[in-house]
């Protein structure tokens, strides 16, 4: 059965825009409570966003997106102990709370399918920023400036500050990444379809196994 969901689960980015039921969104979240972490640190947190106000707000940042039902975002607590020893930067395992994430986020979009419900794995940091049209050199310039310096939190444009002040997150929970869940509308063919440059059906696995020659 996890077989036949791995496959045929899809990244979905048209939804119907029905909503899903509050029952279902908790076995979603659970499933994500419930995977392994990095010394079992248990660092992750989430939160939902369903209000039609608030996702018009969170889809600037991601305009491609129509009809989701929730916007859930994975971030990581910072104020754990084990998360300040461990996550900082030039730590061996500063990456550890990135794959918790990913492994968290895959147990929520396979346990969604599951219950008839589909998902897409979102690249969201508190460096996205909105699009920003009608600038002026100056504009331009000073946007670049804060870019360059990680001001994020001073730009109204940037996710950040968006986390921030919008939906008033502290400082202390860093975003790892984003899940959007609905009901598709949309449905790739595999047969045909591409994303990027590749194919989305896969190739026979010995094209993804790489062969070494090493000392008996």
């Amino acid at each position: 059965m996890i077989s036949k969901l791995i496959k045929e689960r899809r990244s979905i980015r048209v939804f119907s825009g029905k909503k899903i039921s509050l029952n279902d969104m908790n076995k979603i979240i659970e499933a994500g409570i419930w995977a392994p972490t990095g010394c079992n640190n248990q660092e992750l947190r989430f939160v939902i966003l369903e209000k039609e106000n608030v996702l018009t707000e969170v889809l600037k940042f991601k305009p491609f997106f129509r009809g989701v039902s929730h916007f859930i975002l994975v971030l990581c607590d910072m104020s754990i102990p084990l998360s300040a020893q461990i996550y900082k930067k030039k730590s061996p395992a500063q990456m550890m709370s990135d794959l918790d994430t990913g492994l968290a986020i895959q147990n929520m979009v396979l346990l969604a399918k599951d219950i008839g419900i589909d998902s897409c794995i979102v690249n969201l940091s508190e460096q996205h920023y909105k699009k920003e049209k009608n600038l002026s050199i100056l504009q331009k310039i000073f946007k670049e400036f804060k870019k360059k310096f990680n001001l994020h939190s001073i730009n109204p444009n940037s996710f950040e500050y968006f986390l921030r002040n919008f939906l008033q997150i502290p400082k202390q929970y860093k975003i790892r990444a984003g899940v959007v869940f609905g009901y598709g509308k949309n449905f790739p063919n595999i047969e045909k379809a591409k994303h990027g440059k590749n194919m989305i059906k896969r190739n026979p696995m010995e094209n993804y196994i790489i062969k070494v020659n090493y000392a008996e």
